[in-house]
């Protein structure tokens, strides 16, 4: 029979330095939400390299590192998803004469569609739009799938954007027809 399990002083260290943890992350980020994130970002992490840390003078900056790397990680997504709404909404070719309060409302309605997707089906389509990868294997060895199941999920995915897209009040046109237009250029295929 074994004893209890220590955590050699990682609950010391967590109470002590998670507000610390948290201000830091407030102080860069624009939500509390992606704050808190952050914090369990930077103690999840912290945890699996608690074997490695340093010493006790020195533990506060490296959850402050720690911490910075997860803030980063979250400011390149969201560019990431900022260039993919805009990439996606640039998709179809301007209309001679197009009203710009129309393109603008089609890329809200894009932007908007997007949000509401599952990450799932929003990551699918931005290594299809955004990254550019057209090859089922290429994705599915990002996302760990087999190809088939990669086809079906960017498929899926498409149809769930349109849905969303018809869903929207008075769907400007040029929205509701970006991911008909994509799929000719951004076909996956089997390769």
């Amino acid at each position: 029979m074994t004893g209890p399990v220590s955590d050699d002083g990682f609950s010391v260290m967590f109470s002590s330095y998670c507000a610390r943890v948290l201000r830091f992350a407030r102080r860069r980020l624009d939500s509390d939400d992606a704050a808190w994130d952050v914090v369990s970002d930077t103690f999840t992490s912290a945890w699996r390299n608690w074997s490695r840390r340093p010493g006790d003078d020195a533990l506060l900056p490296w959850l402050y590192a720690i911490a910075a790397n997860a803030i980063r990680d979250r400011q390149r997504a969201a560019g990431r998803q900022r260039r993919l709404v805009s990439r996606l909404s640039m998709l179809q070719p301007e209309a001679p004469g197009a009203d710009l309060a129309e393109e603008v409302l089609g890329r809200e309605a894009v932007a908007a569609a997007l949000g509401r997707l599952s990450p799932v089906d929003r990551e699918v389509l931005m290594l299809v739009a955004w990254e550019g990868l057209t090859d089922a294997r290429a994705i599915g060895l990002v996302l760990g799938l087999r190809p088939g199941t990669v086809r079906g999920r960017v498929h899926r995915a498409r149809r769930r954007l349109r849905e969303l897209l018809a869903l929207a009040d008075d769907p400007p046109a040029e929205a509701a027809e970006v991911t008909s237009a994509s799929q000719p250029s951004h076909r996956v295929s089997e390769a």
